[in-house]
Formats: structure tokens, C-alpha cells, sequence
């Protein structure tokens, strides 16, 4: 029995409607964050790995579908990334899927110099209350991911990632996803000053 029930058993005993109030309303918060995928205990496990991610390019468009068959809960979030001509993805761009496991995605053919856009994509799965998955699926392999140029006349030098959640806003911490922390100061929060020296 845990700490919490013995407390509440107590209570129960001592005053019975006091008890019920008390037991209904734990019993309603719990199934809500079951329903958010959260606990009170810490962080929720991450949802299985992805088993696959699928891409059709066209011209100016490309679809990509996730294949997931593993057992998840109604509140499993998808992050797809793609990353422009750099297949180590250190500054990926992040498309938040939600519930969802496709997207079609409306990218540019060429950049501005029209030269070819080589595009690479990976995905993964989050809870709201857990960490992202670590073991991340990749079109293709992670140590040779495969590239995908599409045919259309469309051209655009595309900015810098920002990344996602409390990542790090400068783009460089990809599969991040929500995050790996509940908040994330501002970059240019002033440093604590040191502590007070005793004499």
C-alpha cells in the first residue's frame, strides 16, 4: 500500500465522507493525466520507437507517413525533422504531427542559386509528459540516411532551424521534440552571481 493510501485510509477512517471527497478527487486527477500522458510521479515513459517513416517526392511537394504499429496511448505526438543538403541533421527543421502519422509537405526545388535541394527526414514519437523517444527513425539508415531531390522549378534559401519546445532556440538540438525540460530560460537570462564568501 503506498503513502498515499495509507494517509487516505486514515482519513476515511476518521471522517468517511471527508475520505470519499478526497478519494473521488484523486481518482479524477489521476485519470486525467493518464489521459494527457502524464504522472505524479515524474516523467512518463517515451511511447515505443517508430518502426518506419515513408516519402513520396514530387515536384514541388513531398508525403510522409509514419508506420507505427506499436501499442501507444491517444496522446502519442509525432515530430517529423527534415534537413536540407546535410544528412547529419545538426540543424534540422521540426514539423510537429501531432496525432497525425502524414504530412504533405510543400518544399522548394532548388535554392536560390538553383542549385538541387538534397532533403533527408527522420521521425519520432513523444508523450506530453515523457522525454521524446531516443531511438529515432530515419528514411533510410542513420548512418546513411537517403536523399530525396524533387523536380519542380520552385527555389528558396531557407532559414535557419529555430528547433522546437524548450530545445535549444538556436536549431542545434535536434529529436528534442517538446523538450527535455518543463521550461527552458531565456538565452540571455543574467547569470546568478556568485555566492557570498564566509569569512
Amino acid at each position: 500500500m503506498s503513502v498515499s493510501a495509507q494517509f487516505l485510509k486514515e482519513i476515511k477512517n476518521w471522517n468517511p465522507h471527508l475520505g470519499m471527497l478526497l478519494e473521488q478527487f484523486v481518482d479524477q486527477v489521476n485519470v486525467s493525466l493518464n489521459h494527457l500522458g502524464m504522472n505524479t510521479e515524474g516523467k512518463s515513459s517515451p511511447p515505443p520507437p517508430i518502426a518506419g517513416i515513408n516519402v513520396v517526392a514530387g515536384s514541388d511537394h513531398v508525403h510522409v507517413t509514419l508506420s507505427d504499429n506499436s501499442q501507444v496511448k491517444k496522446n502519442v505526438q509525432y515530430m517529423l525533422e527534415w534537413s536540407d543538403n546535410d544528412p547529419s541533421f545538426a540543424n534540422p527543421h521540426v514539423e510537429h504531427l501531432g496525432a497525425s502519422r502524414g504530412k504533405v509537405l510543400a518544399l522548394a526545388a532548388k535554392n536560390g542559386s538553383g542549385a538541387q535541394h538534397q532533403y533527408y527526414f527522420r521521425a519520432y514519437s513523444q508523450y506530453l509528459g515523457s522525454d521524446p523517444q531516443k531511438k529515432i527513425a530515419y528514411f533510410g539508415t542513420k548512418g546513411a540516411p537517403t536523399a530525396v531531390t524533387l523536380t519542380g522549378s520552385s527555389s528558396i534559401n531557407y532559414l535557419p532551424s529555430q528547433g522546437s519546445g524548450t530545445a535549444r532556440a538556436d536549431g542545434s538540438q535536434g529529436g528534442a521534440g517538446l523538450g527535455f525540460v518543463i521550461e527552458r530560460p531565456p538565452a540571455n537570462a543574467p547569470k546568478r552571481p556568485p555566492p557570498p564568501k564566509l569569512l
